[in-house]
């Protein structure tokens, strides 16, 4: 699944090359050449990085991937104080991660969706003049390329578009419910769910002891 890691740093002297008046001195060769060779590195870099998330992606979410491979393959890339959150739960803390992402394989089926662009952005409602919500939306575009090759670039079809709400901003946003949906109900969610992933592991044979756990992620 292609992933795109957008960068909003613009470095010096990049003005220029995209067309935009620019009242920054003239850097000299030497230093042009460094910009540029820092500009091939970042480039590269970025490159590398969104391989690697596709290829977390495609561990962490397809439901036929083993419990040992998610282990093996995704827990080094995650840090002992991640947070994970979603609208129903929040779950901090590796263990509990890592314990969440094997339940979640063993508790549920999906496969992985291809053909589609998905656009990620937040609108701010404002209602009765007063209050500002935001809202972020998700619009999901399904699509057929019929000429790949065309001179003006690849012509396609837009054959499904769907805009997905997320309620937890809404939600997050009200006055006191807000406060009460983040720092009480997600939360315990969060742990409800982790201990339903810990049965999941433990009917499965999946658990291990400490010593094994810190044993396999540094193989």
């Amino acid at each position: 699944m292609p992933v795109y890691i957008l960068d909003e740093s613009i470095p010096f002297g990049s003005l220029v090359n995209l067309g935009v008046p620019c009242l920054l001195p003239k850097m000299s060769e030497e230093l042009q050449e460094a910009n540029n060779f820092s500009l091939s590195r970042q480039s590269n870099l970025i490159s590398q990085l969104e391989k690697k998330f596709g290829e977390l992606h495609d561990v962490l979410y397809p439901t036929n991937v083993p419990n040992d491979v998610i282990e093996s393959k995704a827990m080094p890339y995650v840090a002992e104080d991640v947070v994970f959150h979603d609208p129903w739960n929040m779950i901090t803390g590796k263990t509990k991660y890592l314990l969440a992402m094997k339940g979640y394989h063993n508790i549920h089926k999906n496969g992985v969706d291809i053909g589609r662009c998905m656009v990620d952005g937040t609108m701010y409602l404002q209602m009765a003049y007063v209050y500002k919500c935001p809202l972020r939306v998700i619009v999901v575009y399904d699509f057929r390329v019929l000429d790949a090759d065309h001179p003006n670039g690849p012509k396609f079809e837009i054959f499904n578009q769907q805009e997905m709400w997320s309620y937890m901003e809404m939600i997050q946003g009200i006055p006191i419910i807000g406060w009460i949906h983040k720092n009480v109900c997600r939360p315990v969610s969060g742990q409800l769910f982790v201990a339903a992933s810990y049965l999941s592991c433990m009917i499965k044979g999946t658990i291990k002891k400490p010593d094994e756990e810190q044993e396999n992620m540094n193989q």
